[in-house]
This record gives structure tokens, sequence and C-alpha cells, in this order.
């Protein structure tokens, strides 16, 4: 990532009812030394894979704008950031692991391998789609190499978002889910065990997304198109563990929340009613996460 004033760096979050800014310092570990967040008005922004999800421009590049009038009036910010991380709804991606024989791929190769893992998930032509990809390699599994995970979407919708931040005089470095960002900071909490089968629930500022992995390699994904409330988060789990348990023969050891403390707090007051234990994760540590990475 850029650095910029004294090592400030800048991840923004988009969802379908808020947007939000935060400005971390630091190089390694990052300090969070503002933090907002505005309401969007309803039907502003609307997620999916399709676009445009965009629809009020104006209203979503407006608060944005208000956002970062509050951190510079706050002493941060004061020079443009090189690049910055945004974070946006699950439901905007999909996601394909597959076992990856041989050695890594080159840049080129592994774009076009990446496209082509997304091809029956993404609804446009190969070349529409955007993804970026990763190659995980499994800890802990006696015998199973290295994986190839590849997380995409239509072009056209990725670039929706960036034009947004763009209005701002600013550069997108790194677009990733919301479940994704917090999954990642659930592994820089002191509470996290290992991670070994952790399912990451994050409510986006209006939609819900999932994510579990093991060991590092992540799956399963879910996003839900419409709000699911805390209390709804346990009506969804036992789906979540069936399929788990039926399709990949395993069990979820932790459930981690993100997302905005009255919805957290329901979520979690649901899930030990029906005898589910969960740790809570503020949106703000994702976004520091998605600096940090």
């Amino acid at each position: 990532m850029g650095l910029f004033g004294s090592n400030e760096r800048v991840a923004i979050g988009l969802g379908a009812r808020r947007a939000r800014l935060l400005v971390g310092r630091g190089n390694g570990h990052v300090k969070q030394v503002f933090s907002g967040s505005r309401d969007l008005p309803g039907e502003a922004l609307q997620v999916g894979l399709r676009g445009p999800v965009i629809n009020d421009r104006d209203r979503v590049v407006g608060a944005l704008r208000e956002l970062v009038a509050e951190a510079k009036g706050a002493g941060v910010l004061r020079r443009t950031p090189e690049t910055v991380s945004l974070l946006v709804a699950d439901g905007a991606f999909k996601i394909a692991v597959a076992p990856l024989e041989g050695d890594a791929p080159g840049r080129a190769d592994g774009d076009r391998m990446a496209r082509w893992l997304l091809r029956d998930l993404v609804p446009v032509e190969e070349s529409e789609i955007r993804a970026d990809w990763s190659v995980l390699e499994a800890g802990g599994q006696e015998g199973v190499g290295a994986s190839m995970l590849s997380v995409g979407g239509v072009d056209a919708v990725m670039a929706e978002y960036e034009a947004v931040v763009a209005e701002l005089g600013w550069t997108v470095g790194r677009l990733v889910p919301w479940s994704f960002a917090a999954s990642a900071a659930r592994g820089l909490n002191d509470e996290a065990d290992g991670g070994s089968s952790d399912l990451v629930l994050c409510d986006a500022d209006g939609t819900l997304g999932a994510l579990f992995h093991t060991d590092g390699v992540p799956r399963l994904h879910r996003a839900w198109r419409a709000p699911v409330s805390g209390a709804g988060v346990a009506e969804e789990l036992p789906a979540l563990r069936r399929y788990v348990n039926d399709h990949l023969e395993t069990s979820i050891c932790s459930v981690w929340l993100c997302g905005d403390s009255p919805w957290a707090e329901d979520a979690a007051r649901a899930c030990e009613a029906i005898q589910v234990a969960t740790r809570i994760l503020p949106p703000e540590a994702a976004l520091c996460a998605a600096i940090e990475g």
C-alpha cells in the first residue's frame, strides 16, 4: 500500500445502507486513527453480481466526501493516498478453489486460469470477469498440496465501485469482499484459536456474507441478497452446518460475527439460544485488516 502523511493508509467500506471510512497509521500492524460512517438512502446502492449497482452516485460520493472532510477536520488525511482498500458486499463476488498441480502459474497464466475457474459462477462471458487469485498452501492436512483460490465478479460492476472512489481523486489498490477482510481480522485477533475450521458471518451494512475455511483454505462462500437480522442469523446456521457436515465432511469449530454492535449482539444472543458460541468483530477490525494485508 502507498504511504503518505505519517504512514497513513485508508480503507473504504460500501454497503447497501452505509458508507465507511477508516484511516490507519503504521507499517505492518495498523493503528486506527480515524473511523466514521454515513447512512445511505435506500436504493442508492444495491448489492448484486450484475450492474448497475450505484443507483444514486451523487449521494454515495457525497457521503464519502463528508467522511473525508471529517477525517481532515480530525487532523488526518493531510495528503492524497496513493491507493486505498475498498470493501464491498459479498454479493458482488464468487469464489472458486481448485487443486494446483505443479508450480504456481505466472501472472498471465494465473489470470486466465482464475477467470476460467469462475466461468460457470459469474453470469457474463469469461472475458468480462475480473478475478484476483492466490496460491494457498494447505496446512495441517497430510498429503494435501497447494490450491488456487480465485475471487472475482463482473468487471463492469467492480469498475462502478472504483469510479465512486475515483471521484475523491483516489485509486483503489485492493477490492475485497467484506467477509474476506473480516476473516483476516479474525486471524489477527488475540482470541483466535488457530482457525482450523472457522465460520465468519459478516453483515456488510445491509447484506450478509458467510465464509468458512479449514486450515486457511476457503471451502464455502455464500451471500444473501436481502438483509438478515441478528436474530435471523441463528435461523441460517442449521443449513450452513448441515452443508459443512454433509458436503465438506467436517464441522464448524468457531463462529465469528462481524457487524455493528446492535446486529452482532442480537446475532450472538440468538446463536447462544441454540447453543452456538460466537465471538464478535467490529467492522473497523475488518477495515484495518484490509490495509494490513
